[in-house]
This record gives C-alpha cells, structure tokens and sequence, in this order.
C-alpha cells in the first residue's frame, strides 16, 4: 500500500513555550476523549467570548471528525474530513485490496494512523458526508478553507504550492516550471515538484493538474492511470 501523506493539522499554540505545550498535550492525552472534547469546548467558548481568533485544529477538536469510502468516476477513494472541510484524501488501488484483503482494512489502517497522530479526536464512519465532498472536488466545486492551509504540518513552500494549485483552473494544467514562477521560485522546480507530491488532499488541492514541460502526464502518488482519469474526466465535463 502506498503512504499516504498524512499532514494532520498540528495543536500547537504559539503562545505557549515548548515544555509547558508538550506537558499540556501529555495530560490531554491521557483524557478521555469526550473529557477533552467538553475541555476544548469551553476554552474555544471563552475564546469566543473574548473575541479571539480560533486556529482550525483548536475548532477541530471540539467536533467529530468523518471518515469513510466513495466510488468515484475514476476510483475508489477515501477521506477524512473535519468542520465540513477535508483534511485527507487519497485513492484505493486494486493491488491495496490484494495486499491487505478488502477495502475495509486498507481504510482502518489509515484511520488508525491518523488517530495515532492525533489521539484526541473522535472519529466517526460517515460515507455520505465524505462522498458529498469528494464528488464536489471531482466536479471542481469543492473549495479549501485558508484557515486549513495554515493548520496543516507543512513548510512554508508547501503551503505556497498547495494554495496555488488551487488556484489552477478546471479542466486546464500547467507544468512543473510554470508552477515554480508562480510561487515566486522559479529556479527551485524540483523542491516545487517534491511539495506537489506531499499534497496531503488529492482531488482537492488538485496536484493532478501539474504535468510535465513536454506535455508528458508525469508522476502521481496514486498512480498515473487515476491521474489521466482525472484529467480526462475533468476536460469531459468542461465541455459538457
């Protein structure tokens, strides 16, 4: 099974030193998880109260966080979502079911390490919810909060290249080099391309859309069978 590219949003407050944060997430963890939800309740209610911005992973752990399967036009896909935004996607290829035995399995695993890097949330089987979103990014509708950008565990040029893919068009691409230009690092194409391919939410943050110079379909995590559905699918409906 390929890794997934599991950029979970990180807790960490910047007001907070280093010893004093990790300490604070240690007696979290040892919580129950609807304990620590009412206690993330009441601090995100008196953040409100005071008027305080409230970082996105801070909201997240106050509400459940979905996940589930979705046959697509192009696959089977999974995701995880949170506060009605998702936060993991990827796609399920045959020869996961044949390593790991069904569909089922190969998603359970991937919940059980997103919950190992965040073991305070509550998890909840919702395929509905999941397919409603990931339907909408296929059909291009689908739109990222800048606040989820931020949250996630990525260095600055990776939120660059995950907030401009974006920013690309339906049913359009452009190539790696193009990409670099337009996150102002024109000379740096292979960090640029590194960064497409640790977008944590394919379909999305449509890192499908980046080709190669030539015209080439290039590389994609899921493979480049799924990336030429993807594309071909995506110029169908344009001219529809």
């Amino acid at each position: 099974m390929k890794k997934t590219n599991n950029k979970i949003p990180s807790v960490r407050e910047e007001n907070l030193e280093d010893d004093d944060f990790d300490a604070f997430m240690k007696a979290v963890e040892e919580m129950d998880p609807e304990e620590a939800r009412v206690m993330f309740q009441n601090i995100v209610a008196t953040m409100e109260e005071e008027g305080e911005p409230i970082p996105f992973p801070m909201r997240l752990l106050t509400s459940d966080v979905l996940f589930g399967l979705t046959q697509t036009p192009v696959g089977l896909a999974y995701g995880i979502s949170g506060l009605d935004q998702l936060m993991l996607t990827g796609f399920i290829s045959e020869e996961d079911i044949e390593e790991m035995g069904d569909a089922e399995t190969v998603l359970q695993t991937i919940i059980d390490d997103f919950e190992e890097n965040l073991s305070t949330i509550i998890t909840v089987r919702n395929d509905e919810a999941i397919r409603t979103m990931i339907n909408s990014a296929i059909d291009g509708t689908y739109q990222v909060m800048d606040d989820v950008f931020e949250a996630m565990q990525a260095t600055d040029l990776q939120r660059a290249v995950w907030k401009e893919l974006t920013r690309i068009p339906y049913g359009e691409t452009i190539s790696y080099e193009e990409l670099a230009k337009r996150v102002g690092k024109p000379k740096a194409v292979r960090a640029v391309a590194s960064a497409v391919g640790e977008n944590p939410i394919s379909i999305a943050i449509p890192c499908h859309r980046i080709i190669l110079k030539s015209g080439g379909i290039g590389e994609y995590h899921w493979g480049s069978d799924i990336k030429e559905k993807l594309l071909a699918y995506e110029q169908a409906k344009k001219q529809t």
